[in-house]
């Protein structure tokens, strides 16, 4: 049974309404590649007609009549706007369809009143050039290798209640967000860090080892960038969690984690601040990017960086990315470590809204192509 014209136009108010309330600034999406394919597609089909309409000479006609058409004869320009503007709506129609299909959402906070047993960790991530440059006979920077390996043990680590905070590092350390139980939301944040902060870009890509191997979107450019400092990145670690256990009441004895995901170049081996995290009874663990000796022939094994070892003697370990059971074994070694109890006071969840989107273009495209045959029929033109 159709619904009546007052019913369908309440109904597209009430949907363009819901989507002008809707806050755009805080919408995320969750299949942007996906998007820009289709709109490449649709951008290409719109290219070819119009070249098909420009260029072509249209069947059943000639350049000249013989005779010009009076111009009171020709359409004004109220048909005129008339008859284009079905075509206006079908073009909304699309682009809200596209944006439909990159999955927005929104993040919602829900109150929730208790407690809860979580690992507490500091992911800190380097970001230095030398992530920039590529790792050997992939065609890819180390950082990317780095945030896949990275995405996949968080995907592991996924419902575990990990109370996660997520850093950068250079020359300075930068804090992303303070610790935080979702799963959803920290996935995303390490999924939208840049690889790699530099003082300035290269002027070319993927060309030597001097170059970096990262797309422009996934650098940061700071100016007193240029180094690798993990000294002082886990001096601010160290300070961070002291902090964090004030805020909870002084708990001594915590069994926390610091997880290192770099490729060991580091200026300095940090002696002190390593010893620091193990009378605090935090364990140092590292995806370790290794691009060292990859020659298989090669009879000797490759010497480990001073970094390896040296988390070793502090009670750490590291995991190489090039193993493939290397990510299971930073999963267990980091739930090995004792629970701690920490107060819950909210989770956000995700919020799909394509729907949103979705009806207000199917609305359009109800309205617009039975409007285009009407204005073709009354204002068309014919051979």
């Amino acid at each position: 049974m159709l619904i009546e014209w007052t019913e369908f136009v309440d109904f597209l108010r009430t949907r363009v309404q819901e989507l002008a309330a809707t806050e755009l600034d805080q919408v995320r999406y969750g299949s942007v590649d996906l998007a820009f394919l289709l709109t490449l597609v649709v951008a290409a089909a719109t290219i070819l007609t119009m070249f098909r309409l420009v260029i072509r000479r249209r069947s059943h006609s000639r350049h000249h009549s013989g005779h010009l058409i009076d111009y009171k004869l020709q359409r004004g320009p109220v048909v005129r706007a008339l008859y284009h503007l079905p075509k206006l709506i079908l073009i909304l129609a699309v682009v809200v369809l596209l944006v439909a299909v990159s999955d927005p959402f929104l993040t919602a906070t829900e109150e929730i009143v208790g407690d809860v047993e979580s690992r507490v960790r500091v992911d800190l991530v380097d970001t230095s050039l030398s992530m920039a440059w590529e790792f050997p006979d992939t065609g890819r920077s180390r950082a990317e290798v780095a945030r896949e390996a990275h995405l996949q043990f968080l995907e592991m680590r996924r419902e575990k209640n990990d109370r996660v905070s997520l850093w950068m590092f250079s020359s300075y350390p930068y804090m992303v967000d303070d610790f935080i139980l979702d799963d959803e939301i920290y996935y995303f944040q390490v999924f939208e860090a840049p690889y790699v902060t530099v003082r300035l870009l290269a002027p070319q890509f993927r060309s030597t080892r001097d170059q970096i191997y990262v797309p422009p979107d996934k650098v940061r450019i700071i100016p007193t960038e240029g180094t690798t400092n993990l000294v002082r990145a886990l001096q601010s670690i160290v300070r961070h969690f002291d902090s964090d256990e004030a805020s909870a009441g002084g708990a001594a004895n915590q069994h926390r984690a610091v997880l290192i995901i770099t490729d060991a170049d580091v200026d300095e081996v940090p002696l002190a601040e390593l010893a620091a995290l193990a009378r605090r009874n935090i364990v140092p663990y590292m995806i370790y990017i290794n691009v060292g000796d990859t020659d298989r022939s090669s009879i000797s094994a490759p010497e480990s960086p001073p970094l390896v070892d040296t988390i070793r003697e502090y009670g750490g370990d590291y995991f190489d990315v090039t193993d493939q059971d290397s990510l299971i074994r930073a999963y267990e070694a980091i739930d090995e470590l004792e629970a701690v109890r920490v107060d819950l006071t909210h989770r956000a969840v995700k919020t799909p809204i394509y729907s949103r989107f979705l009806l207000v273009s199917l609305a359009l495209l109800v309205v617009g192509i039975p409007a285009g045959f009407l204005a073709e029929l009354l204002w068309g033109t014919h051979p």
